[in-house]
């Protein structure tokens, strides 16, 4: 599932491909990932226009065109972008494709259709009315810390909540605790001062990197937990069997040997 590296790296294809474009249709081969929004309405509000900038907010994409009007992307668990000249080149699982001036296309690819495309008025407005915590990589660390210890829970399902912090999902939460050797059961209320620090270091350390390797699986550090996850995975670090449970719904990967259980950390 796209995290906040991932949307990081199709902001900047987007950028790179396809600002600056006058678009001259927008083709809407499946509905069902529009979100209060016709494929006329898209087509009719968007045509004529140019993508002139966008926004990353957690896991969302906000590309403003020209004039007071932006589009909202988010890529669900198999969403992308991919920029392309013929319709032959169209990705198999292309549901809109913008097209432009150059005769070039903007595809958003989605298997699965739980992405979502919508437009809007004010990204500000839209990210209040979803009540979103701020953006993981625009935290200081006196804020990280205040926001962390007015919350109770595990401490993995506190870094996934993105009411609390945006842009972190279950992967990257993984590996953020394993970077700060911490069992992801622990309780955020046991941590202490230097353990915060700890985590937002790893935090910032673990997206800043992830997005520096262009969020692939080929150029992640072997040292990663990432690499390893999964049933049969070896810990990268001590070389012990990997192990799973389920935390806050969610499967979670570590090391017992390296993030064991502490009684206050």
């Amino acid at each position: 599932m796209p995290e906040l590296p991932e949307v990081e790296i199709f902001k900047r294809y987007l950028d790179a491909t396809s600002l600056h474009q006058r678009i001259d249709d927008v083709d809407v081969r499946n509905t069902y990932i529009l979100k209060e929004t016709s494929a006329r309405e898209l087509a009719r509000r968007l045509k004529g226009r140019r993508f002139e900038s966008s926004r990353r907010y957690g896991k969302h994409l906000f590309v403003r065109a020209d004039g007071e009007l932006w589009l909202r992307l988010h890529f669900g668990m198999t969403g992308s972008l991919q920029y392309f000249k013929n319709d032959e080149q169209a990705p198999r699982y292309a549901r809109v494709l913008f097209v432009f001036a150059n005769n070039h296309r903007l595809a958003f690819d989605d298997q699965r259709q739980f992405g979502q495309i919508g437009l809007l008025k004010d990204v500000d407005e839209f990210l209040k009315e979803r009540e979103l915590g701020p953006d993981a990589l625009d935290l200081g660390l006196g804020e990280f810390r205040k926001i962390l210890e007015k919350h109770r829970g595990a401490v993995k399902s506190i870094l996934m909540n993105q009411r609390i912090i945006s842009g972190i999902g279950n992967i990257y939460a993984d590996e953020i605790l394993f970077r700060a050797r911490m069992h992801p059961s622990t309780e955020i209320a046991r941590l202490n001062d230097k353990a915060l620090t700890k985590l937002f270091r790893a935090t910032h350390y673990v997206l800043e990197r992830a997005i520096t390797a262009r969020a692939d699986t080929n150029q992640i550090p072997r040292s990663w937990l990432l690499p390893h996850r999964g049933k049969g995975g070896k810990c990268p670090r001590c070389g012990r069997g990997l192990k799973s449970a389920t935390i806050g719904g969610r499967t979670a990967w570590f090391c017992p040997h390296c993030q064991k259980r502490t009684s206050r950390s």
